[in-house]
């Protein structure tokens, strides 16, 4: 008896202590909580891709943790090509890919209408206004409807063949071009810019990655150019070294059907770190004197170039820009004359801002932990609090 009134007690006293380190916990459980932010967040990749690129999640992730309240970010897919049209899916019974392959005639006859303009995308902006039941104008407004519970947009690099040059180029009338642009690079850059457009409207914040960041300077008026002219089969024999900062002795490109950023002697799959400065935009307050480096790659044959729009506020310039001014410098690089006989000597945008877009060229996601590479999503972090 008294044992079993000892066992007893002893087990209230426990049962006590259990209840109130479990208050305790779940006390401290709401107040972490409360010490976060989730951002819901829409994620536009390559359209050959049926998930975000791992690199990006980690970077948002990573970064989301250094400040506070800790940010956590909730990612989802906007991909129409991942679905089959009789899937059951909600994004497939919407019909949004067949109604996205229902405007390429349309944005062709706007195009023949004006085949001299350089800004497609205005005047489907306007076509949109004046023809409420078009298809060009049902898609748009599905697309304000999906962005309208999200906080943030991204829109990812592609592996395709790029924005179809009929948003940009005069003359450009056709859905087949010589260079491979077809009727996917249509869509694809149709639903990215409309995206674009619903994110400025509903004043959210927007980054864009190497293909992203050039959707933002069309969508802003400006031009995309060949870093070199097109070659069927690519070039061979053509590098280019540079002196590295820091890090690494030196960094090479080769030219093939595109620009590669990539190690001597080494297929592409093994790409060498290039360091350059951090912009003064993305050094934290206080450090702004301090010398930073991240990562740039350069994994593309089209470049932003002039002329610059001027809603555009350009953060840095593609190290390649108007190049052949640089050339004599003997302590900037030694260059191959080849190289130089085929490089588009013009201004080439690297990094910009644009209304609540920021823009880079680059992929510093690829090295996050690399040098200061992080400092980039750092920014956009703050940026997106607030």
């Amino acid at each position: 008896m008294i044992r079993y009134f000892h066992h007893s007690v002893w087990g209230f006293i426990f049962a006590l202590v259990l209840l109130f380190l479990g208050s305790s916990c779940i006390h401290q459980t709401n107040t972490d909580e409360k010490n976060k932010i989730t951002i819901n967040t829409l994620v536009i990749p390559s359209r050959n891709h049926t998930r975000m690129q791992p690199e990006i999640y980690y970077a948002f992730m990573s970064s989301g943790k250094n400040v506070q309240p800790i940010v956590e970010f909730e990612f989802e897919l906007f991909n129409p090509f991942m679905y089959d049209s009789d899937e059951n899916t909600e994004m497939a019974d919407s019909g949004m890919l067949d109604q996205l392959y229902r405007c390429v005639d349309e944005i062709v006859a706007i195009k023949k209408a004006r085949p001299q303009t350089t800004k497609l995308f205005e005047l489907i902006l306007r076509y949109i206004e004046r023809h409420p039941e078009s298809h060009l104008t049902q898609v748009r407004r599905k697309i304000d409807d999906i962005l309208d519970v999200y906080q943030f947009l991204i829109i990812e690099s592609s592996d395709t063949y790029g924005i179809h040059p009929i948003y940009y180029l005069p003359g450009i009338t056709t859905i087949e071009t010589p260079e491979g642009a077809n009727t996917k690079d249509m869509i694809e850059a149709l639903y990215s810019l409309l995206f674009l457009e619903a994110a400025f409207q509903q004043d959210k914040p927007i980054w864009g990655s190497c293909h992203g960041a050039q959707i933002g300077y069309i969508h802003a008026g400006g031009m995309l150019g060949r870093l070199f002219d097109y070659k069927e089969g690519g070039y061979e024999d053509i590098s280019f070294r540079k002196s590295a900062p820091k890090y690494i002795d030196e960094e090479v490109w080769h030219i093939d059907n595109m620009l590669y950023t990539q190690e001597p002697g080494t297929h592409y799959q093994k790409s060498a770190i290039t360091v350059y400065k951090v912009p003064d935009l993305f050094k934290p307050e206080g450090k702004k004197q301090e010398m930073f480096y991240l990562n740039k790659d350069f994994q593309h044959s089209l470049a932003m170039i002039p002329p610059v729009p001027k809603a555009i506020e350009v953060i840095s310039y593609h190290p390649m820009s108007e190049y052949q001014s640089k050339d004599q410098d003997s302590n900037y690089c030694e260059i191959n004359v080849a190289f130089i006989e085929v490089l588009n000597n013009q201004v080439i945008v690297d990094a910009y801002l644009y209304k609540t877009m920021l823009g880079v060229q680059y992929h510093p996601q690829y090295t996050y932990d690399d040098m200061e590479t992080a400092l980039v999503f750092d920014y956009l972090v703050k940026q997106i609090m607030d």
